[in-house]
């Protein structure tokens, strides 16, 4: 499983982040944020790679209008993305504003206890959305 740590980046642009990637594996994986990381997660053939994760990324980044103020850096298993922008506090996760043990949709608000509901709801919401 590949991660993307995108522990410097705002609560929207990880998910932004998370559905370009998604896009960009034509139905083959699916990206889900997992904390500060989007994990992309294989649904059918071989294991996507790192190098057509990090494509996707550079595509993705290029297109944005502050695309200078970000880059990406990794290796076969572990990317990162940076900016140079600092986050202001307001932007901060939400699963910080959360007691310990409950998981939060970024998106609809949705909380639970269990992690594993937690991923399968963003699978859900990929789903409907047309995503994977």
């Amino acid at each position: 499983m590949i991660k993307v740590d995108c522990s410097e980046l705002s609560g929207e642009t990880k998910l932004a982040i998370a559905e370009a990637i998604s896009n960009g594996l034509d139905g083959k994986g699916v990206a889900l944020l997992d904390g500060n990381y989007v994990a992309i997660d294989t649904l059918s053939g071989p294991d996507v790679g790192a190098d057509r994760v990090q494509f996707i990324l550079k595509t993705y980044i290029s297109g944005r209008k502050d695309a200078s103020t970000y880059w990406v850096e990794g290796d076969s298993k572990h990317i990162v993305v940076h900016c140079s922008m600092v986050v202001p506090s307001k932007e901060k996760r939400v699963e910080e504003r959360l007691p310990p043990g409950l998981f939060q949709c970024p998106v609809c608000g949705f909380v639970t206890t269990s992690e594993d509901s937690y991923h399968d709801h963003l699978r859900l919401r990929d789903m409907i959305r047309g995503v994977s």
